[in-house]
């Protein structure tokens, strides 16, 4: 019988030894693509908190569509007429992530909030990540997925 957790450990103690000798890839690091990817893995753990509260309560689940030719970017829906789109914006104005929600009565676009990557949200006076190529944008991945899941649930963002 194989002792799962004492490979594990092993295993554990292989990637903390490599990430410490070897220099992270600093141009990985400050690529947005991979912090919006962490972002997107952090909506999902959110909606799955989200959804088991919101059925404790008998509300309809979040849900997350995938829609072809949309690679890239997250829909999310809420009840049969509240949809959120997450996407990963550059252009001009800098990197960002932007989250709107569009919902009854007509559909249009009733909420939008946009997370600056690479700079300080205006107004906060958050330390900035220490460390060469390390992306900050005043706010981690949790803070984005709470804030989108959250704003999903109320129909608006802060």
């Amino acid at each position: 019988m194989v002792d799962y957790g004492k490979l594990a450990a092993e295993a554990k103690a292989m990637q903390d030894t490599a990430n410490l000798a070897s220099p992270r890839d600093e141009r990985l690091e400050a690529d947005p693509k991979v912090f919006f990817q962490r972002v997107t893995a952090q909506i999902g753990e959110e909606m799955n908190r989200a959804n088991a509260e919101l059925r404790k309560r008998g509300v309809g689940a979040i849900a997350r569509n995938h829609l072809g030719g949309f690679e890239g970017v997250v829909f999310l829906t809420f009840g049969i007429g509240l949809l959120c789109k997450v996407e990963l914006a550059c252009d001009g104005r800098g990197d960002r992530i932007r989250a709107i929600i569009s919902g009854p009565p007509s559909g249009l676009e009733t909420a939008r909030k946009e997370f600056p990557i690479g700079e300080e949200p205006l107004g906060f006076g958050r330390p900035r990540a220490e460390g060469a190529g390390l992306l900050n944008t005043g706010y981690s991945p949790e803070e984005i997925a709470q804030d989108i899941i959250s704003g999903i649930v109320i129909g608006k963002f802060d």
